[in-house]
């Protein structure tokens, strides 16, 4: 396909990249890295000469510069990054496929501003469920019990109404916290056996997840393995102070109910519910997963298959070797099968395949559960959790990556420059 300038388009090209930039910047929890990608693919299909300055909460795209000197045209997108649209990132997809096949300028503008506008598939209700299966579905890889799961779903109903309530709100930054001390006062209140079986923190955590920056911790400690030390050291801030946020709710919950900070004292409880019970449950976690995050239904399969392979894999190899080595291995699979998928565009983005094994690797609760530890007198946990935590961020981050690196070489197609494209990510 011959090279479309920018310019000679009527600045048509120029709004198709800031439309993209603004989906996908919306929807780059998970890492800046998808992002620049797109927007390098988009960019040479349209026979763009851009520059790009990517960063977790802001994107500056420009014209490169013209003879006279300056940039012809400058756009900065702004944006948190929150749960992300899982569809909007699927569909963002298809456009820049759709642009290397051929597709004007014009006809990509108006599909990305139609997915820009586009309401979610299913109304709030949808959340609220899929927290609920969400929690559900993760509560016997924490604690193996039923009371366990029939908490999680109680909690797991009142975190999603919290979820949709806050959503879009200016008070949505203070939900980590507000969620944290409100499960947490209802766990002590409804479930008092259970809290002193188990630990809130055990307790509350299944429903607390859909929050916790488990993905996000791994992606800064990807951004910054990869050399991108802005972002990664931002993302990493930002995921420190929602683990923060939490820790300060848990405790306050718990000075409130009369019972103080000792009461977070965890507790290791013998496993009731079968190895089959804790390995179908991750099915009702991935609907769950895909609601909350709104992901389409021809998706969940491909993200179903890498949850399972992630599980098993951490699970077989962490019993031979050790939990570092499995996670490590389990990540290497899950990255390699996430590009895999992501060849075909007939099939899901690898972001959307590789959010769910993030979330059976992740590394926010031993963070979290760490520090609520050390509050509650108990060093030696506290500590065993923290350097479990420390070791674990780096490598789900460095085994993903490992398996994209590898997968990138074997299944995904080389795709020279072309002479007049000269896209630039700077960090």
């Amino acid at each position: 396909m011959a090279g479309r300038d920018v310019a000679a388009d009527g600045g048509v090209g120029f709004d198709v990249l800031r439309l993209l930039a603004q989906v996908l910047l919306a929807n780059s929890g998970e890492g800046v890295g998808l992002v620049e990608g797109e927007l390098r693919r988009a960019a040479a299909a349209l026979g763009a000469d851009v520059e790009l300055l990517v960063l977790p909460e802001q994107l500056v795209l420009a014209r490169s510069p013209v003879a006279g000197g300056g940039t012809d045209g400058m756009v900065v997108v702004r944006t948190v990054p929150g749960i992300a649209r899982l569809d909007r990132v699927s569909a963002a997809r298809e456009v820049v496929d759709a642009l290397e096949r051929g597709m004007p300028a014009t006809a990509a503008r108006d599909r990305l501003e139609a997915v820009a506008q586009a309401p979610p598939p299913l109304g709030w209700w949808a959340r609220v469920l899929g927290v609920v299966l969400f929690a559900a579905g993760f509560a016997p890889s924490v604690v193996a019990t039923t009371s366990e799961v029939v908490t999680a779903v109680v909690l797991g109903l009142l975190m999603g109404l919290m979820l949709v309530a806050f959503d879009g709100r200016p008070a949505e930054a203070l939900l980590p916290a507000v969620s944290a001390a409100v499960l947490t006062g209802v766990a002590f209140a409804i479930r008092p056996g259970i809290v002193d079986l188990a630990g809130p923190v055990l307790v509350v955590l299944p429903a607390l997840f859909v929050v916790l920056p488990g993905d996000t911790l791994s992606a800064a400690a990807g951004e910054l393995l990869s050399g991108r030390i802005t972002s990664g050291t931002g993302r990493l801030v930002w995921s420190f102070l929602i683990l923060a946020q939490m820790v300060v709710g848990i405790v306050a919950a718990a000075e409130v109910s009369g019972a103080g900070a000792a009461a977070l004292t965890e507790q290791e409880v013998p496993a009731q519910l079968p190895f089959i019970v804790v390995l179908l449950a991750w099915i009702p976690f991935t609907a769950g997963l895909g609601l909350v995050f709104r992901a389409r239904t021809s998706d969940l399969g491909w993200v179903l298959a890498g949850v399972l392979g992630t599980f098993l894999t951490q699970q077989a190899v962490t019993r031979v070797v050790g939990d570092v080595t499995g996670t490590l291995v389990a990540g290497v699979l899950l990255g390699a099968y996430a590009t895999w998928v992501s060849r075909s565009v007939h099939r899901p983005p690898r972001l959307v395949v590789v959010l769910g094994g993030f979330f059976v690797l992740t590394v926010g609760s031993l963070g979290l559960r760490g520090a609520t530890a050390l509050i509650s007198g108990q060093p030696i946990t506290g500590v065993q959790n923290l350097v479990d935590f420390a070791l674990q961020m780096p490598t789900v981050a460095l085994g993903i990556g490992i398996g994209f690196l590898l997968a990138a070489r074997r299944w995904l197609p080389h795709r020279p420059p072309r002479r007049r494209q000269r896209s630039r990510s700077t960090m």
